[in-house]
C-alpha cells in the first residue's frame, strides 16, 4: 500500500515534477484563467464585434474559458482557429464568433507568455520530465474510470508505455476484445470505448510497444446475487429485446 500513489493527470505532473523540477511558473487554475481573461477581453473589445458586448454577462467569461481550456487539451493552436474560420465562413454567426474566439485566444496567449502555464500545458511539460523521473521507471501504471483520453493525455500515455514497466488501462464494454476491431457504429453502447482502444493500440505501435493480453472480466461480480439485475445490465439499450422471464423482487 504504502508504494502506491492514486493520481489524475495533474496531480502525476506535481509529483513528477517534485522529484525532477522542470515546471517553475505559475501555474494558472480556473479562476485565473478566468481573471486573465477578463483583463484581455476589456482591452480587445473593441477588436470583439459579436462577443465584445456579451463578456460582461454572468458565466459568459466562464464559457469562453471553458472553450479555450479544450483548444489547449485537443492541441488546436491560433493556426488551427483560421482553419476553422474558413471552414465557417458560409454558417454565418459561427464564423464570426470563430473570429472573436480566436483573438481573446491569441490574445490570452500573448498575456500569459512566459510569465504563466495553464493546468493543460503542464502535460505537455510533463512528458518531458518523465525521462528524468525514478519513479516511473520500472513502475506499473493503471488508467481506471477514463472512456477516453485528450490528444495531450495520450502523449503523456505513450510516453508511459515507452518509460515504465508495463501500462494497463481498464475499458467497460462487451467481454469481447475483437468486437473492439471491428467496423464501430456511432449508436454502439461502447462506441466511446472502443475508439479509446483502437487509439491505445496505434499508440502502442507507433511506439514500438508490445501488447500484452488483453484480460477480460467475463464475469458479473457486480450482480452475482441478483440474476434480475445482471439480465438488465447485459440487455439494457440493446436489440433485439429480451425480456427476463423468471421472478424478480430486486426491480421495482
Amino acid at each position: 500500500i504504502l508504494n502506491i500513489d492514486v493520481l489524475s493527470f495533474g496531480r502525476l505532473a506535481h509529483r513528477i515534477f517534485e522529484e525532477v523540477g522542470g515546471n517553475e511558473k505559475p501555474v494558472l487554475d480556473d479562476t485565473g484563467k478566468s481573471l486573465v481573461l477578463r483583463k484581455v477581453a476589456a482591452d480587445l473589445k473593441d477588436s470583439l464585434p459579436v462577443l465584445g458586448s456579451r463578456l460582461d454577462k454572468q458565466g459568459y467569461i466562464h464559457e469562453v474559458k471553458s472553450g479555450i481550456s479544450e483548444f489547449m487539451q485537443y492541441g488546436i493552436s491560433v493556426k488551427d482557429m483560421d482553419a476553422l474560420i474558413d471552414y465557417a465562413q458560409k454558417r454565418g454567426s459561427l464564423c464570426h464568433k470563430l473570429k472573436d474566439l480566436a483573438t481573446l485566444y491569441e490574445g490570452f496567449q500573448k498575456y500569459i507568455g512566459d510569465n504563466f502555464v495553464t493546468t493543460e500545458e503542464t502535460l505537455d511539460q510533463l512528458c518531458v520530465s518523465l525521462e528524468r523521473s525514478e519513479i516511473i521507471k520500472g513502475s506499473v501504471v493503471v488508467f481506471d474510470g477514463f472512456t477516453g483520453f485528450t490528444p495531450i493525455q495520450n502523449r503523456v500515455i505513450q510516453k508511459l508505455m515507452l518509460l515504465a514497466d508495463e501500462v494497463i488501462v481498464t475499458l467497460t464494454m462487451e467481454a469481447v476484445a475483437q468486437d473492439a476491431l471491428a467496423d464501430i457504429a456511432e449508436q454502439d453502447l461502447f462506441a466511446l470505448s472502443k475508439k479509446t482502444m483502437r487509439s491505445l493500440i496505434k499508440l502502442a505501435q507507433d511506439a514500438g510497444v508490445l501488447r500484452g493480453e488483453d484480460v477480460l472480466c467475463e464475469q458479473n461480480i457486480r450482480h452475482k446475487a441478483s440474476e434480475s439485475l445482471a439480465h438488465l445490465e447485459k440487455h439494457m439499450l440493446r436489440y433485439p429485446l429480451k425480456a427476463y422471464e423468471g421472478e424478480s423482487l430486486d426491480i421495482a
